[in-house]
């Protein structure tokens, strides 16, 4: 299996931000000057998420999407407050080429359904933000990882699969930003319950811990936020590092 690597912009307003544990976001610069940068160094696709829409009632920018979009040649997933076909379909017809939904895919599973309905399966990720309790368990959190809910994981991704989610875009908020590497138990379980394409996102810090991730899960994909944004690295060191741990990626 080919592995892709993604990175992953993080939008406040029309700016890139990065932070930790779903908080203290700073500034990391214009993400149509990066979204070129890893275009040119052959990232597999850019995923892009406006971290205020959904609690904002606003939906991501679709100006900055076009830019983006009309610039680079990689394929782009956009989400944000996406709540209704019309959204979705205003992204799509403004450059994306896949949507993520999170927030809303929660409160209203039926609009998993609609959209894999209308655009198809393979077009829809549904993203899940989960945070460990201290039982050991994960829950999931919605409004960019603001506001608790009582949906198990697992009956939660059930259930997207069963509406027609093409891909889930897994968030570990603990890890998320810190830099120390991916929570494998976590991406682990998941792989044993369901064969669904899987995104592992949250504490990529180093080449390792992107290898360990290939080598421990099945996964299809990482997405890699700071590690890229604010450490000396690259998507082409990257790949060259997986080739030489045997690891099959896209050539850059």
């Amino acid at each position: 299996m080919i592995k892709r690597i993604i990175p992953l912009f993080l939008l406040s307003g029309n700016r890139l931000v990065k932070g930790t544990n779903f908080s203290s976001y700073i500034d990391t610069g214009d993400p149509l000057s990066q979204a070129k940068i890893y275009d040119a160094q052959g990232a597999d696709e850019i995923i892009i998420l406006d971290i205020n829409a959904s609690k904002s009632g606003k939906v991501i920018s679709s100006e900055l999407l076009r830019k983006i979009a009309s610039a680079c040649k990689l394929p782009i997933c956009a989400g944000g407050g996406i709540k209704t076909l019309q959204d979705a379909r205003e992204l799509f017809l403004n450059g994306a080429d896949r949507v993520v939904i999170n927030t809303h895919a929660l409160l209203n599973p039926d609009l998993i359904k609609h959209l894999a309905d209308e655009f198809g399966s393979q077009a829809i990720i549904v993203s899940i933000d989960v945070k460990k309790t201290q039982q050991g368990k994960y829950k999931v959190y919605i409004f960019s990882g603001k506001v608790p809910s009582e949906v198990d994981i697992f009956k939660h991704i059930e259930l997207c699969i069963k509406l027609g989610a093409g891909e889930i875009m897994l968030t570990s908020i603990d890890k998320e930003g810190t830099l120390s590497g991916f929570d494998i138990e976590l991406y682990k379980s998941v792989r044993e319950r369901f064969d669904i394409p899987l995104i592992a996102s949250g504490g990529a810090g180093n080449y390792e811990h992107i290898a360990t991730l290939f080598e421990k899960v099945d996964c299809e994909a990482c997405a890699i936020g700071k590690m890229l944004f604010l450490r000396d690295y690259d998507i082409v060191r990257i790949k060259s590092y997986l080739i030489g741990k045997a690891i099959i990626v896209r050539n850059s």
